[in-house]
């Protein structure tokens, strides 16, 4: 049970370092060589990677398999991980590939970040072209201000996991594999946002262009609602409630509202912080939970509203990848909750701490500059 752990641990880090499903499929044959049955703990186990070349490992493994209860694991599973919503290509036609199958090109790869309090994430298109290497395609976009940078290289496959490697390490987020139509979805989303305020893309997107709309497909929601069921969250109170604790965590431990756009709420909770009118803390609460309810209405009712419950939805998908399935669904719930309208009596836990976190540290960091500058200033 514990090596079968550490083989499914490899995979998801293989995954994540963009090696191809051949070169993992490689890595696991001595496994399952060594106990035909390991093929079918194998199997039952790799679903809980959610993941395109999970399936085509599935099917690599049912190619070499000849034990029919082994063959049974991996055609479940790869029912299991179809429900999923993950592609998975139709093994019951009939017509499975055979043994020795003609050599195909690899297929293309996508990966995304997190995103930042600015809405800027990183994205990354691979696109195979045999015997020529990869044309490798990564950006950084922002769903305010569209394109922000772009680049296009041709690599082979041992500069790109070197560039890659280094890339992931510099990232403050985990890069996470992602449908390459959806990364190319994305991109060209950015795109029009440039469109739209009139600004610039940068020269390598245009020339990238072309490529990257043959790769799109439109998409109606974002793809985190084809892999979590919508109905399993909407309406859970119990993961609603949860929402103000995301942003303990590591991966939204940069998430607060731009100053220029909270600045005025914490200047008004500092004042009631030093009023000498009110005299005790009761009101002084009172006083407070009015401002944070203020800066909710005034900063959360039109579009802004609609950017975190995309920032959210995105969120989920990162979290999920990454094995955190509570906190993808926490994630998915504060952003279908954002459907809805704001509830003064309710508000939305999220935005609501998200509030909170926003004023006091910049008011955390007001008194440390302060303090700073006082210390500074050298006594006659």
């Amino acid at each position: 049970m514990e090596e079968l752990q550490t083989f499914i641990e490899q995979i998801k880090k293989e995954i994540s370092n963009g090696k191809s499903d051949e070169e993992i499929f490689l890595s696991l044959l001595p496994f399952l060589e060594k106990d035909p049955q390991n093929g079918g703990r194998l199997a039952d186990a790799i679903v809980a990677i959610p993941d395109r070349k999970t399936g085509r490992l599935l099917r690599r493994m049912l190619e070499v398999s000849r034990e029919k209860r082994v063959r049974k694991i991996i055609k479940r599973s790869l029912y299991r991980l179809s429900s999923k919503g993950i592609p998975v290509e139709d093994i019951l036609t009939g017509k499975e590939s055979p043994v020795l199958r003609p050599l195909q090109g690899e297929p293309k790869e996508g990966f995304a970040s997190g995103i930042d309090y600015l809405g800027h994430r990183l994205l990354w298109l691979i696109i195979p072209h045999p015997g020529r290497g990869l044309t490798v395609m990564h950006g950084i976009v922002s769903d305010q201000e569209g394109m922000v940078d772009f680049s296009q290289d041709e690599m082979n496959r041992k500069e790109f996991r070197s560039f890659f490697g280094e890339i992931q390490k510099q990232n403050p987020f985990p890069l996470v594999t992602m449908e390459p139509s959806y990364i190319a979805f994305l991109f060209t989303q950015a795109y029009q946002i440039n469109l739209d305020k009139k600004g610039t893309p940068p020269q390598d997107y245009l020339r990238a262009k072309s490529e990257i709309e043959s790769i799109k497909k439109d998409y109606v929601r974002p793809f985190i609602y084809s892999i979590l069921q919508a109905d399993d969250v909407a309406g859970d109170d119990r993961l609603l409630r949860k929402g103000g604790d995301l942003l303990k965590a590591d991966l939204f431990s940069s998430w607060r509202i731009e100053e220029d756009q909270i600045r005025p709420y914490a200047d008004e909770v500092w004042e009631a912080e030093e009023s000498k009118i009110i005299i005790n803390q009761a009101q002084k609460e009172v006083r407070l939970q009015g401002i944070y309810q203020k800066a909710l209405t005034e900063l959360f009712s039109g579009e802004r509203k609609s950017l975190y419950q995309r920032r959210l939805e995105e969120m989920a998908y990162v979290l999920l990848k990454v094995g955190r399935e509570e906190e993808a669904k926490i994630s998915l719930a504060a952003a279908m909750d954002l459907e809805k309208p704001l509830n003064p009596i309710q508000p939305n836990p999220f935005l609501f701490q998200l509030v909170v976190k926003s004023i006091f540290g910049l008011l955390t960091e007001t008194q440390e500059k302060k303090a700073k500058e006082v210390s500074l200033i050298v006594k006659p």
